[in-house]
């Protein structure tokens, strides 16, 4: 039987799932109700210190992105709680404590890390709080908080140190993907004392133009989520993990199991997940855990650890696949259903089709794979 359980930044979690902080966690109620779902950790919207953060538009702030009509993914212009500070610290986390889940409390970095690092004790003085996760991240202020934090080296090491001198519970930190080098922010990060890493916030985006009128669908800069952005993620993921020695939590795009499983393998303890919940409530939770332990017991996996990290050694560079034999496109002619897919998708003329057959010319196919991934009838393979 599959153990879900992990240990995360020296905290026992009953399974890697977490709520990341966001619309769902507004409250201590939708807190309690995400606990209740299943989720081993719920996280809260971020508390900042100052209450003049409490606002958001409440004129329209997201947006789905279609592609062919089905959802990829979303834009939002979501800010921070709009509860009052107080109301936290009094009333909202005990209530998020009857979930079940351990409870996290996402924090605001301020531009002065002495203010961050009194929030941060302020909160700890409850006794209601299992850890913070620091957001340094978030794409869409304009002023000196959220990504223009995170996106610097020596500001994030500056706010985790200021942090940690307060902190007696373990201090995450959510990482922003708009940065040009994503391990030297890691880096300043563990130099920092910080206990774990969240890889990362939304990606920084805009919702498009209503090409009938010339209006924005949201005036203003917001974040993107959904599943369209877990190629970044994973390659964030991957990079800081071959590089850091933190235990880190992978947010972005989770919509089944098998994304769970490649965030793990890929060096993830903990996955967070949150914009398929927005989409397809709280079930989704329960089947994903499900899907997970059925996978391990198949595969014959005890525990995380035992799959935590193996994709990585298999990553390379561009440059050293280029070393490495050709490969050559075979079509299982069985399965082959002459559609034309591949010749219209192949631009070396590797791939020959007429009305009665399609072959590959061994000579010009390049080895690029694009067919592969077009046929819908999986009879083709590189070999």
């Amino acid at each position: 039987m599959a153990d879900l359980k992990v240990n995360f930044a020296g905290l026992e979690l009953k399974n890697p799932l977490m709520l990341a902080s966001a619309t769902p966690g507004w409250d201590g109620k939708r807190l309690k109700d995400a606990g209740q779902a299943g989720f081993g950790t719920v996280i809260s919207k971020t508390i900042s210190p100052r209450d003049a953060w409490n606002t958001h538009p409440r004129n329209g702030r997201m947006v789905l992105y279609r592609v062919g009509n089905k959802p990829v993914g979303m834009i939002n212009m979501e800010l921070f709680t709009t509860q009052p500070r107080e109301q936290w610290l009094e009333k909202e986390l005990l209530i998020a404590r009857e979930g079940g889940a351990e409870v996290c409390a996402s924090i605001l970095a301020m531009p002065d890390p002495e203010v961050t690092a009194e929030l941060v004790e302020e909160l700890q003085d409850t006794g209601l709080v299992d850890f913070f996760e620091m957001n340094a991240s978030c794409p869409m202020p304009s002023k000196d908080v959220g990504m223009h934090i995170g996106k610097n080296a020596q500001s994030l090491y500056e706010q985790i140190k200021a942090v940690k001198s307060v902190a007696k519970l373990p201090v995450m930190v959510k990482f922003t993907p708009g940065v040009s080098d994503i391990v030297e922010v890691a880096r300043a990060a563990v130099e920092g004392g910080v206990d774990a890493i969240a890889i990362s916030n939304t990606v920084r985006s805009f919702a498009g133009v209503d090409i009938e009128t010339g209006k924005p669908l949201l005036r203003g800069f917001g974040g993107y989520s959904g599943p369209a952005i877990r190629p970044i993620t994973m390659a964030l993921l991957a990079e800081v993990a071959r590089s850091v020695d933190v235990p880190l939590s992978a947010v972005g795009g989770v919509s089944k199991w098998q994304d769970v499983v490649e965030y793990i393998m890929l060096g993830a303890t903990t996955v967070q997940m949150v914009t398929s919940v927005m989409w397809k409530g709280s079930g989704i939770v329960q089947e994903i855990l499900d899907g997970l332990a059925a996978f391990m017991d198949k595969k014959g996996y005890k525990s995380i650890e035992d799959f935590r990290g193996i994709a990585l050694s298999s990553i390379t560079t561009v440059e050293e696949l280029c070393q490495e034999p050709p490969l050559k496109a075979l079509i299982e002619q069985d399965l082959c259903t002459n559609c034309g897919t591949c010749h219209r998708v192949c631009f070396y003329e590797g791939i020959r089709w007429d009305e009665n057959h399609t072959w590959v010319d061994q000579e010009k196919c390049d080895g690029c794979g694009l067919c592969v991934q077009w046929c819908p009838k999986k009879a083709i393979a590189l070999k």
